[in-house]
């Protein structure tokens, strides 16, 4: 499976385009770092964590595809691979984070932790030190998961039970059970206590759904767009568009299903130390934000992906695709952005800024810049396929 001579052009695009949008977006940035503190942290951390929701995304799926096998799998595998080669980027990314953690969480400030009792019991692992020691051991596992992916990746053998495919099973497995971990405390560290005193054993699941719906939307993005090109010509069959659809319908429902059940019960609990969360995210102008989620990250793509001509159908597909990595930056602004806004009056309504775009934008152009690049490798390096040996899938 080596990239075409027609491929070139395609990606130097790509490459070209993302090197302009992320130089602007990072002078925006910049701007917005000395003169509009108080919204380029929400702006950049929402995009922080959906651009490491594609890589990190792909690496589950990934994963998942190595535990189980599988042809839908072997026609995203080499864009799953070349989205999570770039999780070591992150660690850059993550430096304005890393630098200003004081000044992102509240749990930081004593005055605000000796006055809630809660926050009393969690401070022994709320700590800046703890904070940014964790945050390296979990890039550091994140790293390792990909270099034994990467280490046992299928290749042109035809054999699903070699010792290659042993092994990627083995790692799979095993680093499936290692992400699961570290990413739950990293949802706790990064997003979740913005608001400390809230709590919820659904959050880490939901994001991970979240993760994998974007993730499998930009494969399916990428793998349509190369279809002109051999040998996608041949792997993105409408047997294959089918499958990914009916996995993206599958990935929808799960996040609805995590997110919905988080919502009853703590709705249903009605606690005050719980509903809070809900409370501030349904008011204020937010509440249109969880009204488009119900609605387009949800309805729509369900209905729409439950057609078999749908998902068999190129354009629709991308057009699907398209609309859900829409929707999961505005779930994580819902999400994230809300807890930024605590002060002495109470949370304020919603307010989209510029600073939005040009994060955004900065962070975007340097990752898909770096995905090309991947990219290219990855299409050069052969995996076996039935299909490209006229046999039967």
């Amino acid at each position: 499976m080596k990239a075409p001579r027609e491929f070139m052009p395609v990606v130097h695009r790509l490459r070209t385009w993302g090197l302009m949008m992320g130089g602007l977006g990072l002078l925006g940035s910049i701007l917005a770092y000395f003169y509009d503190r108080e919204h380029f942290y929400p702006s950049y951390l929402t995009a922080f964590l959906y651009w490491l929701g594609l890589a990190l995304g792909s690496l589950s799926i990934a994963m998942i595809h190595g535990l189980s096998g599988g042809g839908w799998g072997r026609t995203i595998r080499r864009s799953l691979e070349a989205g999570y080669d770039t999780v070591p980027l992150f660690l850059i990314f993550f430096v304005p984070i890393w630098l200003d953690v004081t000044g992102i969480y509240p749990w930081t400030n004593p005055d605000y932790v000796h006055h809630h009792e809660v926050l009393m019991r969690k401070s022994a692992y709320l700590t800046v030190t703890g904070f940014q020691i964790r945050a390296l051991i979990y890039f550091a596992v994140w790293i390792a998961i990909t270099l034994f992916l990467n280490r046992w990746s299928p290749n042109e053998e035809r054999d699903p039970d070699s010792e290659r495919a042993r092994w990627l099973q083995t790692a799979s497995g095993v680093g499936f059970i290692a992400f699961g971990f570290t990413f739950t405390l990293a949802c706790v560290d990064w997003s979740m206590s913005l608001e400390p005193l809230w709590y919820s054993t659904m959050y880490a699941l939901i994001q991970v759904a979240g993760q994998g719906v974007a993730a499998l939307a930009f494969a399916v993005l990428v793998i349509t767009s190369l279809q002109s090109y051999y040998p996608w010509s041949r792997l993105v069959t409408t047997s294959r568009l089918n499958d990914l659809g009916n996995l993206l319908l599958a990935s929808t429902m799960f996040w609805a299903y995590c997110s919905f059940f988080q919502y009853l019960v703590i709705w249903s609990g009605n606690l005050p130390e719980e509903n809070f969360w809900y409370v501030h995210r349904l008011s204020g102008g937010w509440q249109h934000l969880a009204i488009s989620l119900v609605l387009l990250h949800f309805v729509v793509p369900f209905f729409l992906l439950l057609s078999r001509t749908i998902k068999r159908d190129r354009k629709y597909l991308r057009g699907i695709a398209g609309l859900l990595l829409l929707m999961r930056y505005v779930d994580l602004y819902w999400t994230v952005a809300p807890g930024f806004q605590q002060d002495e009056a109470g949370y304020r309504g919603l307010r989209v800024d510029w600073t939005s775009v040009v994060t955004w934008m900065a962070l975007g152009g340097i990752w898909l810049t770096l995905f090309s690049w991947r990219l290219v490798e990855r299409t050069s390096r052969p995996i076996y396929d039935p299909l490209l040996e006229g046999e039967s899938p």
